[in-house]
């Protein structure tokens, strides 16, 4: 004949429930299991078979129990939390664990999300956030009696979300998550920061259509994107602050998220890249600039003074070294060339076709790139040769 088990809610296969039915009640407030009311009784039972870690704090003085899920967080304080008054079991942290207790008997629900402790889990002091939903328990006449609480170890999640903010706000880079059949658009606080948003706005597609450009709307909102393949490809837009009207310019990535092959979500980035953009500007007007000043010049004029600066120099330099030799013999040996090759592009008027060779060959042999000759600033860098001499 079976025993017939007299605390059937202990069971389910629970350690947690094996340890109450062998722990000594009778020196709490709660008594012997047999005196354990119906409503402790199918707390408890609740606690013991949820996945999700849980605690139970009973009474005023807020007697623990707890499940197997929730060892993981008690660390090496388990089992010794088991039956500890609220003020005993996390003595670290007893002042906020007593308060929620009184809190939620009064009939409240609290709850927390990246609430930070510091806990002594392994006996040593140790950061940790946790999120927190307390809820009251009550007894058949609905008085709060006791404190349910599930409890999540959000630890990695806070930090590695931190390391993330930390890794935005360096690169500068924002997130957002788009779901255009609701509309919703989550963003990051670097998004915000990017286009000049603060925390209490809500981000919507009309908002930024009244940030960006008119030029430039098409690129961030307007139906002609949603026939796209990816309505949020690389795109570059301009945005106007609206309290000094200054113009800066975003660049924005995103990839479509899909489930099931239906479009979910959008996720991407964006990017301030003003200054990225003010630099092109700069230097495509330099380089206009410059164009502009190369058409007006006559090459073979600049490139014929600098090699008779180049001839000089080289005399110099052989003077020095106790070699008595004029430059353009001089630079004659470094182009394996005679003196008659090279002396008509040293030349007041040398021909064309003789002095494009030439220069490309003296190029060359110094190791500088295609057109060093014909820079117009490039004989300032030898002018100290001709005041030596």
């Amino acid at each position: 004949m079976n025993d017939i088990d007299p605390f059937p809610f202990l069971g389910g296969g629970s350690k947690l429930g094996e340890l109450i039915r062998a722990f000594d009640w009778k020196k709490t407030a709660l008594g012997e299991l047999s005196q354990w009311p119906g409503c402790l009784r199918a707390a408890t039972s609740l606690v013991l078979r949820s996945d999700a870690p849980m605690t139970l704090q009973w009474g005023t003085e807020g007697w623990m129990l707890y499940n197997d899920a929730y060892c993981d967080i008690a660390g090496a304080r388990h089992p010794g939390l088991l039956g500890q008054k609220v003020s005993d079991s996390w003595s670290e942290i007893a002042d906020f664990r007593t308060q929620v207790v009184k809190d939620v008997l009064d009939g409240n629900t609290v709850n927390y999300r990246d609430k930070h402790v510091v806990l002594l889990r392994h006996g040593e002091p140790e950061d940790v956030w946790l999120d927190i939903n307390y809820s009251p328990v009550v007894d058949e006449a609905g008085t709060p009696v006791g404190v349910f609480a599930v409890v999540k170890n959000a630890t990695e999640r806070f930090q590695a979300e931190q390391r993330l903010r930390m890794a935005q706000e360096a690169g500068g880079v924002g997130t957002f998550e788009w779901y255009p059949d609701s509309g919703r658009l989550d963003v990051s606080d670097q998004y915000r920061r990017i286009w000049g948003l603060s925390a209490d706005v809500e981000v919507t597609d009309g908002l930024l259509a009244m940030l960006a450009h008119p030029d430039d709307r098409h690129a961030v909102v307007g139906p002609q994107r949603y026939d796209l393949p990816n309505p949020i490809a690389y795109s570059e837009c301009r945005r106007i602050d609206p309290i000094t009207g200054e113009i800066r310019w975003i660049a924005r990535r995103g990839e479509v998220v899909s489930l099931d092959g239906v479009n979910q979500r959008y996720v991407g980035i964006v990017m301030d890249v003003t200054d990225r953009k003010r630099s092109e500007d700069a230097l495509a007007e330099s380089e206009a600039r410059w164009q502009r000043l190369v058409e007006q010049m006559d090459i073979k004029e600049v490139r014929h003074r600098n090699v008779r600066i180049l001839v000089k120099k080289l005399e110099l330099e052989a003077n020095r070294g106790g070699k008595y030799a004029g430059g353009l013999t001089m630079l004659a040996e470094m182009l394996g060339k005679s003196i008659a090759q090279v002396s008509r592009f040293a030349a007041q008027k040398p021909s064309a076709h003789i002095g494009d060779r030439i220069a490309r060959e003296i190029e060359q042999a110094f190791g500088k790139e295609r057109g060093w000759l014909d820079h117009v600033q490039w004989c300032a860098d030898l002018a100290d040769v001709e005041s030596d001499q």
